[in-house]
């Protein structure tokens, strides 16, 4: 685990030099630079030392015989059975290493070679022959890759805020991204806020050439998400899949993930997913050196319906008999710490949930754990978000009592307030819509009709809300499989990538923490795709549609393991009362701050609507919270970049 950037074109060393410090954060146990005119390439690393602590894991790394050079971010979890391939061919490397495999393996198979690599990942091969730059991520996006092209070549890091040093860049808002933004309160697809920054796609490398002093690039797909193959347009399951072979599956998966030459820990939410997981260390031998779970002291938890992790974290570490830390927050200092996401994720998100990742990550840093253990993705290979649950209900009901649904979730909404009110708008949006769009209506956290609408208007993109990205591809390439399936298999191309998976990497790295995501592996994924909807998320009641049993398979098969406290628990976010406090007092004037008299402000949104909009949400006429607090994230996060 570590940060990378790198270049191939006409910078310098002070460029990389720029890029390597933007990123520091990533990479403090050491450092190291590649430069060569013969490129012109630069490559750079900062080091967390995690697998092979010698300074024969330092990087940039040259490969035995001299030809490739490499960067690597990430852990490749077989690497030890690669190794033992790679030998019978002759290759020679350090066997301690997993990025020592890399590049004989690139060698020997080219991007074939990804298909091998079980783990997450962002790396970069330099081929000193052919004078190319091989860049790769991992199937499911949990390491960031960035990337910008310019008239001096192309540049890469693990963090925009690494390309910000390049003296080219193009720093022009891009329009669309903010309006998807504003949409789903995080941005999907290969987009950045900058129109000269992009994203490197899940599942996706790149191959870069100079020619005639200009960066060619390629950009190929080499990972497609499984489904359940289709007979006759009908999806086919596979009724062998149990429980009990899921459990053998997921916990392989986590014996591997805790592979370390440094001590393993794990969040502890009590949640379903965090649970299991420890649960699985137990059982396969790899008892965490210490869990971590987060509890709240404030205003505002009970009504906006957060729970109080702590007990059900506390009941799942007796049981187990681990170690336990609460991490006790207060939330009006913690909610004064938003703007502080902007810079720290590269990506405006309206969500205060990194701050709790980042807060567990630096505790677990001094308590001298490296690696932590987390449940990111349990919710969408496992069924788990109330949109899947939606989702199912329409499968059993059809459109039409749907419709009749819509209005009936009007009429509570109408009539009621708080959670209760938001909650029944919402179900009004999801049952309204058809099919088709009712899977991108799934995705876009504010409920209004036009967030877009809140833009200047020279700010506002052509076609808006004639969405084309990554969400919208997925939706098309599902075409076949039941509801369910087709939502499950959308988390993987937007949610997933570009909002959880972002935060959970970027707030543990700025604490010098690794993250490990073990429900992100492909051999789950794969186990699940053709399990057949109604096994996974049972049961559905029309007009209360919670009342579905999620993740049904997954709790099925760790149901020995876990208190039945915490498998019939509900749904809790991990968040914080941010309507309570945005609205009164210091989040108030900080709100109002960004939003009414920054100058950044009035060049991106139009000043009379948002003033509306946000008058609006103070009176309680609209749940705009979320959809204030995404505009000063954008605000924040342009005061931040231009500096």
């Amino acid at each position: 685990m570590c940060g990378i950037a790198g270049f191939l074109g006409d910078y310098d060393a002070g460029v990389l030099a720029a890029m390597a410090n933007a990123i520091a954060h990533r990479g403090p146990d050491g450092e190291g630079a590649y430069l060569n005119s013969d490129g012109p390439v630069g490559l750079a690393h900062r080091r967390l030392a995690i697998i092979d602590l010698s300074p024969a894991g330092a990087q940039p790394m040259e490969s035995a015989d001299g030809r490739y050079i490499t960067v690597f971010n990430g852990e490749i979890y077989n690497y030890k059975e690669i190794a033992e391939f790679l030998k019978v061919k002759k290759y020679k490397f350090n066997p301690h290493s997993d990025t020592a495999v890399l590049a004989p393996l690139y060698d020997l198979e080219g991007p074939d070679m990804l298909q091998r690599l079980e783990g997450m990942f962002a790396f970069a091969i330099y081929d000193t022959h052919e004078r190319r730059l091989f860049v790769a991520r991992d199937h499911a996006g949990i390491k960031p890759l960035y990337y910008a092209q310019t008239v001096r070549g192309l540049a890469f890091a693990s963090e925009l805020k690494a390309l910000l040093p390049l003296p080219d860049l193009n720093r022009t808002p891009d329009a669309t991204a903010l309006a998807e933004y504003l949409t789903f309160l995080w941005t999907p697809d290969a987009r950045t806020q900058l129109q000269g920054v992009r994203k490197l796609r899940p599942g996706h490398f790149m191959e870069v050439r100079m020619k005639q002093g200009r960066a060619e690039m390629n950009i190929s797909r080499w990972y497609w998400p499984p489904q359940a193959p289709l007979s006759g347009g009908k999806p086919l399951y596979d009724q062998t899949k149990t429980p009990k072979g899921l459990r053998e599956v997921f916990d392989a998966v986590v014996a591997e993930q805790c592979t370390s030459d440094v001590p393993v820990g794990a969040f502890l939410s009590g949640g379903v997913d965090s649970s299991a997981i420890v649960a699985s260390m137990v059982a396969t031998g790899n008892r965490p050196a210490q869990t971590y779970c987060i509890g709240f002291t404030g205003q505002g938890m009970a009504a906006e319906g957060f729970d109080d992790d702590l007990a059900f974290a506390g009941d799942v570490a007796k049981q187990l008999d681990v170690p336990f830390k609460p991490l006790m927050v207060e939330m009006e200092p913690l909610l004064a710490r938003l703007p502080e996401l902007a810079w720290m994720l590269d990506e405006p998100t309206a969500d205060v949930a990194p701050l709790f990742v980042r807060d567990i990550s630096a505790q677990a840093r001094a308590d001298g754990i490296k690696v932590l253990l987390g449940g990111c993705g349990g919710d969408e290979v496992f069924s788990g978000f109330r949109r899947h649950q939606t989702a199912r209900v329409r499968e059993i009901y059809g459109n039409t009592l749907c419709q009749i649904g819509a209005h009936v979730a009007r009429g509570v909404a109408a009539y009621s307030g708080g959670t209760v009110r938001r909650r029944f708008g919402r179900l009004e949006d999801l049952f309204g819509a058809d099919d088709e769009s009712f899977l991108l209506q799934a995705f876009t956290t504010n409920s209004q009709p036009d967030a877009a609408n809140l833009l200047h208007d020279d700010m506002k993109p052509a076609g808006r809300g004639a969405w084309q990205n990554a969400l919208t591809v997925a939706r098309a390439e599902s075409q076949g499989q039941e509801l369910l399936n087709r939502l499950l298999y959308m988390e993987w191309f937007g949610f997933l990538p570009d909002h959880n998976l972002n935060y959970n990497d970027k707030a543990a790295m700025l604490a010098g923490v690794e993250g490990r995501v073990p429900f992100t592996d492909r051999r789950l994924l794969a186990y699940m795709a053709d399990v057949a909807p109604s096994r996974k998320l049972t049961g559905g009641h029309f007009f209360w549609p919670h009342q579905t049993a999620p993740k049904a398979f997954f709790k099925s098969a760790m149901g020995a393991r876990l208190p039945q406290s915490v498998l019939g628990r509900s749904k809790a976010g991990f968040g914080a009362p941010l309507r309570t406090y945005l609205k009164s007092g210091p989040g108030r004037a900080m709100m109002e701050g960004a939003l009414l008299d920054s100058p950044i402000a009035a060049d991106l949104f139009d000043r009379a609507r948002l003033e509306n909009f946000w008058n609006r949400t103070l009176k309680g006429q609209v749940d705009g919270a979320y959809t204030m607090l995404g505009a000063a994230m954008i605000v924040w996060w342009f005061q931040q970049t231009a500096q």
